[in-house]
């Protein structure tokens, strides 16, 4: 792995508000929504918010392998991995955030409210002119 390109990609990532996330629908289609980062700290797990009820968390409980796109007029990073939708209150606890209200009437404990974690398998990055592919984290 390039750490050089690692540390740009985290820096762009930490600066930024939106991602697009890819899932596959339950008739095997590509679906790509723009989303909300929850606390971007690095390109290895990206926190999202969603309801429960969603499509885009029912997809995931049937297909967790989505990706993770995010881009700036002259980069891009795009992150291939695995997706799980956490329930617990901690879970969603530390993630929230206050204008997250306006979605979940419940607040915190809303038990339509939910976290996507998705944990990045492979990255391929072009950002200052420079390309990098390479795999986080595998076994």
């Amino acid at each position: 792995m390039n750490s050089n390109m690692f540390e740009k990609a985290n820096e762009m990532f930490k600066k930024s508000n939106t991602v697009h996330l890819g899932v596959v629908d339950e008739k095997g289609y590509p679906v790509v929504m723009s989303m909300s980062l929850i606390n971007p700290e690095t390109i290895s797990e990206v926190f999202l918010s969603t309801t429960l009820n969603s499509n885009k968390a029912k997809n995931i409980q049937k297909n967790n392998k989505v990706s993770v796109c995010c881009n700036t007029k002259d980069n891009n990073i795009t992150l291939v991995g695995e997706a799980e939708i956490l329930t617990d209150q901690e879970a969603k606890s530390k993630c929230w955030q206050n204008w997250f209200i306006e979605v979940y009437p419940g607040g915190k404990t809303d038990p339509n409210y939910c976290v996507i974690k998705f944990t990045t398998k492979r990255a391929s990055l072009y950002i200052d002119d420079e390309v990098a592919e390479f795999e986080i984290g595998n076994d």
